[in-house]
This record gives C-alpha cells, structure tokens and sequence, in this order.
C-alpha cells in the first residue's frame, strides 16, 4: 500500500499536470536529483502552423497538506525550513522564478477525491507563492503565508507566464 505522504505527492502531481496542461504549456517534472526543484513550467507559443517554446518559465517546488488554515484573507502554512531556504534563495539572483505550489486538502482522507462517471472531484485546491526575503535559520519550519487569491489555475499560470515574459515577474 502506498504511503500517506506518497499518496498526497501523487495527488499533488495530477493537481499540477491537470492545471498547466489545461493552460496550454509544457511541464516537465523532475524525476532524480531535484535538488529541491520538483519541476518546471515554459511557455508554448504558435508561430504559423509550429509550435515552439520560448525561454521563458518558472520552476517549483510542489507540497501538499493537511495542515494549513485560512486567517484574514490568507492560506497560512509551515514550511520545512530547508524548503523556505531553497525558494527564497533565487530571490534577486536573475535566475528563473521558482514559486511554491501548496495543495491544500481536507484533513480527512476519504474526502480528499471524488470519482465519477461524470467528473472526477480533488478536494481543494493548490496555492502558489513566489517568496522573497532573507534565509531563515529556523531549524523545522518557517511560516508562510499565501494570499487566497492565489489560486493555481490555469489562468493564473499563463498570467505568471506572462508577468515572466514582461518582467513584471523576477526572480
């Protein structure tokens, strides 16, 4: 039997694949020595009748959880330390965005996803985050907290994708 925290890895996955595919642009998701990186998102554009990628994109690391909490307008979490330390390090370096994408689910497991022959229903939804700031040194968590509008959608990625493109979005 798959492990619980296997089990919210695999949902975490599909939530991903579901939304960027629905977008219209690849994912790649790393697969050995992520280094902390779980996968990347780049822009697809038509050229004529081709297709091509162009350079631009975000790379992110996903988590999913049962712990989180909405207060005031805002998903609040902990973040393993290490974790923070990796998505806040790219910060002002020129590299590529690198976002959390925080799915957050029911604490209780028999809600987490529905199957039908009409829809097939994941109980609630995914966050994302570009952080900045300083390296903490925490040694567990760091808190985070992730305005609700946030939501991991189709639109929102194409609306990252081209706040990346513009450079209204930096690393």
């Amino acid at each position: 039997m798959l492990t619980t925290p296997h089990c919210k890895e695999s949902l975490s996955r599909a939530y991903v694949t579901a939304v960027v595919g629905r977008s219209r642009h690849k994912l790649n998701w790393n697969s050995e020595f992520d280094y902390g990186v779980d996968g990347y998102v780049r822009t697809i554009e038509k050229r004529g009748t081709r297709h091509y990628e162009t350079g631009f994109g975000f790379d992110f690391q996903s988590k999913t959880t049962t712990k989180w909490s909405l207060e005031g307008g805002e998903i609040v979490y902990d973040l393993e330390a290490d974790a923070y330390n990796d998505l806040v390090s790219r910060a002002g370096t020129g590299a590529l965005p690198f976002l959390l994408v925080l799915l957050c689910i029911p604490k209780d497991d028999a809600v987490w996803l529905d199957v039908s022959a009409d829809r097939l229903i994941l109980q609630k939804c995914a966050y994302w985050l570009q952080l900045d700031g300083v390296l903490t040194s925490n040694e567990a968590t760091k808190r985070v907290r992730i305005p609700a509008a946030n939501v991991f959608t189709p639109k929102s990625v194409a609306d990252i994708l081209q706040a990346v493109k513009t450079g209204a979005m930096k690393p």
